[in-house]
């Protein structure tokens, strides 16, 4: 052994005998023999390991510009080999009687290779540039080849006798990639980066093929494994065909598979002639002819809106979790996002209506107004009085019951006239962004709407008003896969009925409002035959009505601080009418419908009255819990190629969430106040919804 040593020791000495190379330095111990380069060496760097077991490392930090760059083990040692620096020559690890190979590059190389020639496994990286192969090569071993950086040349794993080849592109590939087993064991091969040449896991006998893209590839996808293994490629990228041929045969697609010839199309996917199963995810876009085998073939509708002709469904199994229908060689399926974001949307609209109205009472009479006339003694003084003041400014309310010797830190200047009439302008606006929840898409829905409105006390306990406005919802979904936007009117009355309950001041308010929409829709379908992008659009009237409830209590808590637990309840029954898509196709009919929900909703408001001058300014923050069900028939009737298609509205019929807010609001002593507040809301659904509304009020 020590020959051995002392033979590799002399070459290398041979090799650091130049003057240029002074920066080579060796080490030699009975079980490792490491080389270091610093400098540049002229003659290459050749590091052979002859002893039992004696591993060879070589590492080169600075320049090699000719010969060899080798580390090699002969008799079962490991071989390990870096370039960090330059290297123009190329370099390897090789084992020759066992041990691992390990190649990398961190710097800029012209070739790079692992591998062992009996047992042992084989591992290329490249994390630089590389000017030529990268590859992986095990007799009887794993080889596994990884490109983060530039490789100018193909990258590849293979194996000769058993073992896996693994393939991982993070980085460029300008030639291609390919994991490769000869005799046994499973190829993969991996993208997430950009390649340009073909992506190739290949099987020879027992074993399987994968194929993983998430990247870019201007070239073909092949999985093979011909000794009865399957082969499975799912593709979330881009590519130009994908071939598969083994005994079973997966492709999961949810990016882009595209060949166009000018005059007409090529086979953008080929299935050997075995059981094969494509499945189709939302996202999925094909441009060119789908050849399935023809045997036990299946089709799964995973989402989107799909418009694919096969070569062949005579022997498919077309299945989804979307609604789809099969006329001959042709099946189609539709993303039913938007008919399960219905609902939800209307009650965020409508939910912003409901917001602007539910602090309206909150400018009421104060002491000497007609409200607290009625339940207050005659001395204005009085501590009754006072807290009448108090929580008039919170709304149209009495403090009966709270008369006492306690004083109050501050008095409610006058704020409307003794009638109570007043007249208000409101807007609101929000955003709901719903995360993918089952067959739902991801998908952002943006409201906002504005609102003028006249009330009165009709007695001293009782606010009456009327209101009228209008806004706009536009719902986007992801992948570009539809949109609608909604046009609404609306109007009614409200109301606050103000009396004490459990001791406490208490308040009942109610509204009732409803509105008439114009609604366009427009729903992108894919097809893989020209025109490859189809986009059905449609219009149609719709409606709604809501009543709704909301029972609170305030407790004053210490000088200018109260808390208002409260409920509330509210009805919302929308109706939708017909109609037809054109534009595409597969165009679809939609029968008119009723969605019916029910929203409850409890929360707790802590609010703060601070006397600024001869103003008032409220500040407050609240919480609470919502929950918002479907009722009644929730199926919709739809046409698709003649086809009746019914489905259930997807998307889940119950959910729960958390509400979180504040606001601010600033009362003149002239009867004029300003309001502003903002809301967060978060749902069961993956989904959350935020909201902001203000405006002005003026006494007369």
């Amino acid at each position: 052994m020590w020959t051995a040593v002392t033979a590799a020791a002399a070459a290398l000495a041979l090799l650091s005998s130049s003057p240029a190379s002074a920066q080579f330095v060796c080490t030699v111990t009975p079980t490792d023999s490491t080389c270091t380069n610093n400098g540049t060496a002229v003659g290459g760097i050749v590091n052979t390991a002859n002893g039992v077991n004696q591993n060879a490392t070589t590492t080169n930090n600075g320049t090699n510009t000719a010969g060899n760059f080798d580390s090699v083990t002969t008799a079962g040692g490991n071989a390990t080999a870096v370039n960090n620096g330059l290297n123009t020559a190329g370099f390897q690890a090789q084992t020759n009687a066992g041990g691992n190979a390990v190649a990398t590059n961190n710097g800029t190389n012209s070739g790079m290779a692992a591998n062992t020639l009996t047992t042992g496994d084989a591992t290329a990286t490249n994390n630089g540039t590389n000017n030529g192969i990268l590859r992986a090569t095990a007799n009887s071993g794993n080889a596994t080849t990884v490109n983060t950086g530039t490789s100018t040349g193909a990258v590849t794993a293979q194996t000769q006798n058993f073992g896996n080849a693994t393939v991982v592109n993070s980085g460029t590939a300008a030639v291609g990639i390919a994991a490769l087993t000869n005799t046994n064991g499973n190829a993969t091969a991996t993208n997430s980066g950009s390649v340009a040449g073909s992506i190739v896991a290949q099987v020879a006998g027992a074993g399987n093929a994968t194929v993983t893209n998430s990247g870019t590839n201007t070239g073909n996808i092949l999985a093979q494994a011909v000794g009865g293994g399957s082969a499975t490629v799912t593709n979330t990228g881009s590519t130009l065909t994908v071939s598969l041929d083994a005994s079973r045969e997966t492709l999961t697609n949810s990016g882009f598979i595209g060949v166009f010839i000018p005059g007409g199309t090529g086979n953008a996917i080929m299935f050997g002639f075995a059981p094969d199963t494509l499945n189709l995810l939302p996202g999925s876009r094909i441009v060119g002819g789908i050849q399935l085998g023809g045997f036990s073939d299946t089709v799964n509708f995973l989402g989107g809106n799909n418009n694919l002709t096969f070569n062949t469904l005579a022997h498919a199994t077309v299945t989804g979790l979307v609604p789809f229908v099969v006329s001959g060689n042709r099946a189609v399926s539709i993303d039913s996002t938007p008919f399960g974001l219905a609902d939800k949307n209307l009650m965020d609209f409508t939910r912003g209506i409901s917001e602007i109205l539910g602090s309206l009472g909150g400018a009421g009479p104060t002491a000497n107004g007609p409200l607290s006339s009625a339940f207050a003694p005659a001395e204005q003084d009085s501590m009754a009085a006072r807290v009448d003041d108090a929580f008039a400014s919170l709304g149209n309310i009495s403090a009966l019951g709270y008369a006492n010797n306690q004083a109050m830190v501050f008095k409610n200047p006058t704020y409307v006239a003794p009638d109570g009439r007043a007249v208000w302008a409101r807007g609101f606006g929000g955003e709901r962004t719903q995360d993918p929840d089952g067959v739902l898409l991801g998908a952002h829905t943006s409201f906002f709407g504005g609102a003028v409105g006249f009330d009165i006390l009709a007695r001293p306990d009782l606010r009456l008003g009327l209101f009228a406005g209008g806004g706009e919802s536009r719902l986007s979904e992801d992948f570009n896969s539809g949109s609608t936007t909604t046009d609404t009117a609306f109007g009614g009355v409200y109301g606050r009925w103000g009396f004490v309950s459990l001791g406490a001041p208490s308040f009942l308010d109610f509204a009732l409002h409803g509105g008439g929409s114009t609604n366009s829709t427009s729903r992108t379908l894919t097809s893989n035959i020209a025109p490859f992008t189809q986009v059905a659009t449609a219009s149609y009237d719709s409606s709604y009505i809501s009543p709704e409830i909301k029972y609170g209590v305030h407790l004053p808590l210490w000088a200018q601080w109260t808390l208002t637990p409260s409920i509330g309840l509210r009805y919302v029954a929308g109706f939708f009418g017909g109609y037809t898509e054109s534009g595409s196709s597969a165009n679809l009919t939609v029968a008119s419908r009723t969605i019916q929900d029910i929203e409850e909703r409890g929360e707790v408001k802590l609010t703060r009255v601070t006397p600024v001058g001869p103003d008032l300014l409220l500040t407050s923050v609240h919480v609470g819990a919502i929950g918002v069900e479907r009722m009644g028939d929730t199926t919709v009737n739809t046409v698709l190629l003649g086809a009746s298609l019914p489905f259930v509205t997807p998307g889940r019929s119950s959910v729960a969430g958390v509400v979180g807010g504040g606001g601010l609001e600033w009362r003149t002593r002239e009867g004029v106040s300003f309001f502003g507040a903002a809301e967060a809301i978060g749902f069961s659904d993956q989904s959350t919804v935020w909201s902001a509304r203000g405006g002005i009020r003026v006494a007369f």
